[in-house]
């Protein structure tokens, strides 16, 4: 590959890029994804309305009870942490551990 060549390519090459992107009209530069000022709205909701959120489905049993039992492995967590890692344990691997022991309780 010839070097001395392809210098000047690359420099015809920005500078066509530079020359198309200077004559592109500024609406065209802008994120299109943004909404401009001077643009009309689309099909929005109306002013008068607001936006209103969906209800969130509410959790099961089985759910609540796992996140009881999350709550309670954190806690114990928090307070053994120093000995817990000089065992070895992370936190992943004692959560883990932690929910089976308190689901085999029934907790």
């Amino acid at each position: 590959m010839r070097l001395p060549f392809l210098v000047p390519c690359l420099a015809l090459c920005l500078a066509a890029a530079c020359a198309l992107t200077l004559s592109l009209p500024a609406a065209a530069q802008t994120n299109p994804l943004q909404q401009r000022p001077n643009a009309p709205a689309t099909a929005a909701a109306p002013a008068n309305e607001t936006a209103k959120p969906k209800p969130r489905r509410a959790r099961s049993e089985a759910q609540l009870k796992n996140d009881n039992r999350l709550r309670a492995c954190g806690a114990e967590w928090r307070a053994n942490k120093p000995e817990l890692t000089k065992k070895g344990y992370n936190w992943i691997r004692y959560s883990t551990e932690c929910r089976k022991r308190l689901a085999a309780r029934g907790q």
